[in-house]
């Protein structure tokens, strides 16, 4: 720490040491995976979030192994499943280890009845023992009048034994001769995704969050199979596999416990390696009987007060009673409603344990819901762990925001927005009414549409040097370390809008560099939104242009002009789509009169669509499932196809839907694209909220070529290249519709 625990501002903005930020990483991992597979948080109301703020910094300040394991098992206590749980890993002995003959015996007790005891499992992680000890049990069989199987233990199993006893029977076949009718498993609830569902608004991209059910398994008994009395004891310490339980519904069985218990030693949870030295082992599904009930059902309680040493005898009595017929019912099993979105403190500087919460949010879903992920230039568990330390010593809104914005950046995703407060006030929400675009990889201003007044002495074509005495270098350094995007020629467009921000009201010095070579300084003031809107464009949406060419402002064109726009065109020998900025839908009608081919692949999409916890476990590392399917182009329905030459004008400017109406074109009749490589942002965005009133964007599809190729980052690539130059800007001239123009007149 990095002052005296009394020290309360440093306490609230403490800095971590390496070991301190790697137990608050891996609690953050574990925070993901349990919030998205635990099957209480997909219904019941937990607040689970804020038991994360709580827990957080504990784990921080543990000082040793039992401190941080108290720590995490305060923040699993919400979720109130002895399922999930906190413990320390065993040292493992040195003895030899103990074989099974010293704890599991098996013997005939009085009127033939054959015994399997476990005795406290000790040796059952002798694999060939159990399997020697299992098979002398069933050798003995044939003999038998009635079967107990006293599986209780003396103390928690490791997972060794519970492996070892486990195999001993499935691999000689135990259960499937204690019962001549197949055993039917219980089936099972678990969570499953489809994408990320946004926690405001809706989305294009279809995603949801629900459960799934696996089904039992059914196995056959074998040929020698008898319909004995069969007792099977247990308690908290017991072996009880799926197979036991199913056993226990047979009309000649009976399953007792000498205390209650729940579904957790039969739905086995998953461990999730904290150290090397704690082990945190979670729930990931819940039994569902056939009756529609969760839980466990079927096991008898020993009456209160029963001896351990008289249980034994209690069950092989209740095995001469005549069994009750057991009730059937069926009832659908309740379909459970979401429980409502977290919510936070209003507080724009949240306390530490919210601002680690943030990160270890942000991670987890990123981690399972980014849909380009694996394109990550760095690794997303490295920016974890340095976030983790900025986060936790940011001292105010700003810090706190600065280094959200710093760990969102990694996702590399032109959609990764950021909408914090913070961040709008250190970038500043005034500006000056022009256009700035990075000509020749300058700041240039292209555009003014201000009253004289509020832009005197800027000219088109200036280049910016320098904004309120900060080079304009350092300036898109600063800026381009907060600002996410998908490759950094569309950094640089996003920094175009925040390159001339200040407060509203105040003055911008701004140095400049006209076509005159000579430097100067204008001072201007600040203007706010409301009175930075461009001039709406009077031209005519689309138009002929000489050489007998077509062309349509894809930002301006409707859905409605489509059909009125090809009728115009209908002879021209080319039409041009303007897509230098943003479209409004009209792909989907204008592909119709780009081909009459049927059932054209227009795009392909991947989401993550994860039904289990993705991480290393036992011989799966990483495991991770993907929703697929084929975008198909609307089909045509009688449109006259229009059989010239189309052009689209592309740039960084091109993003989204504009790069998916790119995408539809191409497929629909090979499309040529001039200009120069898009944002590489295409992706159906979804969202979320942090703690500090901030909402977070991205990607949620993963949307490709027709042929299968990259879309995101690389962006629509174009057949010819050209980039507009800073003569170009100061003489007034759109060459990238210039060299278009030349092209459709002599394909060159």
């Amino acid at each position: 720490m990095c002052c005296w625990p009394w020290a309360t501002a440093c306490a609230q903005s403490p800095t971590y040491s390496p070991a301190q930020l790697e137990r608050v990483a891996k609690l953050s991992e574990l925070y993901g995976h349990i919030k998205f597979f635990h099957p209480y948080l997909g219904y019941k109301r937990i607040n689970w979030d804020s038991a994360f703020a709580q827990a957080a910094p504990l784990v921080a300040q543990a000082q040793t192994d039992p401190e941080t394991v108290a720590a995490i098992g305060q923040l699993l206590a919400v979720l109130r499943d002895d399922a999930t749980t906190a413990r320390l890993v065993a040292p493992r002995s040195k003895a030899a280890p103990a074989a099974a003959a010293d704890s599991v015996r098996v013997y005939f007790a009085p009127d033939s009845v054959l015994v399997l005891q476990t005795n406290g499992y000790t040796g059952a992680e002798d694999y060939e023992g159990m399997i020697e000890k299992v098979g002398a049990f069933t050798q003995r069989l044939p003999r038998a009048r009635a079967v107990l199987l006293d599986l209780r233990g003396s103390r928690p199993l490791t997972d060794e034994q519970v492996g070892g006893f486990s195999y001993g029977m499935n691999y000689v076949g135990l259960l499937r001769l204690l019962s001549t009718q197949p055993l039917i498993t219980a089936a099972t609830r678990l969570r499953n995704h489809s994408g990320f569902a946004p926690e405001e608004g809706s989305t294009s991209g279809g995603y949801w969050s629900g459960f799934y059910i696996r089904a039992g398994e059914t196995t056959a008994p074998r040929q020698a199979a008898r319909n004995r009395p069969l007792a099977i004891l247990v308690n908290k310490n017991a072996v009880l596999t799926a197979g036991l339980l199913a056993l226990g519904n047979h009309p000649h069985v009976r399953l007792y416990s000498s205390e209650p218990l729940s579904d957790a030693q039969v739905v086995r949870p998953v461990a999730f390696s904290f150290s090397p030295t704690i082990v945190v082992d979670f729930r990931t599904a819940e039994l569902l009987g056939a009756d529609g009930s969760l839980g466990l059902s079927g096991v008898s309680l020993l009456p209160a007060g029963t001896r351990r040493e008289a249980a034994a005898a209690y069950v092989l009595a209740q095995l001469r009673v005549p069994a009750a017929a057991r009730p059937v019912t069926s009832r659908s099993a309740a379909l459970p409603p979401p429980p409502p979105p977290a919510t936070y403190p209003t507080a724009t500087y949240p306390a530490l344990g919210y601002r680690l919460l943030a990160g270890a949010k942000i991670w987890s879903v990123i981690h399972y819901f980014h849909a380009y992920k694996d394109l990550m230039p760095t690794s997303w568990d490295t920016a974890l762990r340095t976030s983790l330390g900025e986060l936790a010593s940011a001292s105010d809104s700003a810090g706190y925001a600065l280094a959200v914005a710093r760990f969102y950046r990694h996702l590399q995703d032109g959609h990764g927005a950021i909408a914090a407060p913070a961040v709008v006030r250190y970038v500043g929400q005034g500006s000056v009414p022009v256009d700035v675009r990075f000509i020749e990889n300058k700041p240039v201003i292209t555009r003014i549409f201000g009253a004289a007044q509020q832009v005197k002495d800027l000219q088109v074509g200036d280049i910016i040097t320098e904004i309120n005495g900060e080079q304009v270098a350092a300036r898109i350094a600063r800026l381009a370390a907060i600002q996410p995007a998908s490759n950094e020629w569309t950094r640089l467009n996003y920094l175009r809008w925040r390159l001339l921000r200040a407060p509203v009201g105040t003055p911008i010095r701004i140095g400049l560099r006209g076509a005159d070579n000579r430097e100067r300084t204008v001072t201007l003031t600040a203007l706010p939104g409301s009175q930075l809107t461009p001039p709406p464009d009077t031209t005519a949406v689309f138009r002929l242009l000489p050489g007998n060419i077509g062309y349509a402002d894809m930002g301006r064109l409707q859905t409605k002009d489509v059909a009125a726009m090809f009728a115009a065109f209908n002879a021209t020998k080319a039409i041009i789509f303007d897509m230098r900025s943003y479209p409004n839908g009209t792909a989907w009608a204008i592909a119709p009169y780009l081909t009459d081919r049927k059932n054209v692949v227009g795009a392909k999409f991947f989401r993550y669509a994860p039904n289990e916890p993705d991480m290393a476990t036992g011989d799966s590392d990483h495991a991770t499932q993907k929703y697929f399917f084929e975008q198909l182009l609307p089909p045509n329905t009688g449109q006259p196809v229009y059989r010239g030459k189309t052009l689209m004008l592309i740039d960084e400017r091109t993003q989204s839907q504009a790069e998916h109406s790119g995408l539809f074109f191409e497929a629909a009749n090979g499309t040529t694209f001039i200009g120069s490589p898009t944002a590489g942002a295409n992706g159906d965005v979804t969202n979320f909220f942090i703690p500090g009133g901030i909402r977070l964007s991205f990607s949620g599809h993963d949307v490709r070529h027709a042929d299968g190729r990259q879309l995101q980052q690389t962006g629509l690539q174009p057949t010819v290249l050209v980039r507009p130059t800073i003569r170009g800007i100061r003489r007034g001239q759109d060459e990238v519709l210039a060299r278009a123009l030349r092209y459709a007149s002599t394909r060159k």
